[in-house]
């Protein structure tokens, strides 16, 4: 079956207390929210507790409302449930908010029926492929968008700053760009190489692109299928991309990186920021796929260049495992570091290679 309704439930920190303890008040500040918000009161009840709280509880046409509050704490629980439109339980949410004044909200929304769907609006969860997830607090949805290849959100975060994420699965944070970048740059820039050509697979946030502009290059092409996701690090991600993305020396393209490598022109070094799990755009074998792109960019590259790519978590020992196979046989000198990655919670690991 379909679910049968939207609950959101809310808790209000550190409200205005001259309210709580007041249960005629509440009362009718709740049946002026429902009314405000284009819900439809029937009855409403409410108990004052001794010698402190409040429950009050609206049936309403849509379902009901209830409100429980802890004086002394300045707390305030809600309950919102209508199998209505979602938009009018925010809206009564808001007003309370108004009249209550809370220094801060926690919300959850909750899809009823079968299946039960949780979501947090004000937290967004990215998903680990080695047995655990990490939720990062939104402070501010700075930018939110499906674009035709994927889900773009751009947050800001107490801790991280502004931070990208693709399908939500986090990217980049302002606060440690810099050493996710470096990481895959510093190779490039130990081989103390006059770069010529410069290629950088994925990196539309641009970070990367700031951190090879350092080395001087001729020119570096930046290839990326998404550009919403250009665009939208240009104005949201400046603190990462800087102003990149508008050097005379860079060329922009928007389309599939993986198809331009084969049929590119030569390049000093190559850097791979793309996914190490292929799985979600092709059926080749995952091995065979890896294999074959990075023959690609073998020979794409001019003599003694260098190859840098981020292999991915520490905790992934089978992707370890292929891409030693894989640099080995076909390129020489591979190396391997890991670096620890703060918005990550998680160590990252990067590899460098190089052609004869």
């Amino acid at each position: 079956m379909k679910p049968l309704g939207t609950q959101h439930i809310a808790e209000f920190l550190n409200c205005k207390k001259s309210l709580l303890n007041n249960p005629e008040k509440l009362e009718n500040l709740l049946i002026t929210g429902i009314e405000n918000s284009g819900l439809h009161y029937e009855k409403i009840i409410s108990h004052k507790f001794n010698p402190l709280g409040v429950t009050v509880l609206a049936i309403i046409s849509e379902s009901h409302v209830g409100i429980h509050t802890y004086p002394e704490a300045g707390h305030v629980s809600i309950d919102v449930f209508t199998c209505s439109d979602a938009k009018k339980q925010i809206k009564f949410i808001k007003h309370l908010k108004e009249k209550l004044k809370p220094r801060k909200v926690i919300m959850t929304e909750i899809q009823r029926g079968n299946p039960l769907e949780i979501r947090e609006p004000h937290w967004i969860t990215s998903k680990s492929d080695c047995g655990f997830e990490v939720r990062y607090h939104i402070k501010k949805h700075l930018y939110k968008k499906k674009s035709k290849f994927q889900m773009i959100d751009i947050i800001e975060n107490e801790n991280f700053g502004k931070m990208l994420f693709l399908d939500k699965d986090l990217q980049i944070a302002e606060r440690d760009a810099h050493i996710y970048n470096e990481a895959l740059v510093k190779p490039i820039k130990k081989s103390k190489k006059n770069l010529g050509n410069t290629a950088i697979l994925g990196g539309g946030d641009g970070g990367i692109l700031y951190e090879i502009l350092k080395l001087n290059p001729e020119n570096v092409t930046l290839v990326d299928i998404d550009q919403q996701v250009i665009k939208a690090s240009k104005k949201h991600l400046s603190k990462i991309c800087y102003e990149a993305f508008a050097d005379p020396r860079v060329e922009i393209i928007a389309g599939d990186a993986i198809k331009y490598i084969g049929s590119s022109k030569k390049f000093d070094a190559i850097v791979y920021d793309l996914t190490m799990h292929p799985e979600a755009f092709t059926k080749i074998n995952r091995s065979l796929f890896l294999e074959d792109l990075f023959i690609k960019i073998k020979s794409r590259l001019n003599k003694k260049g260098i190859v840098t790519l981020q292999v991915g978590s520490e905790f992934d020992t089978e992707t370890l495992k292929l891409v030693k196979k894989i640099l080995r046989k076909h390129f020489v000198n591979p190396k391997y570091q890991k670096v620890f990655i703060p918005s990550f919670c998680e160590t990252w690991i990067f590899a460098s290679a190089r052609v004869h």
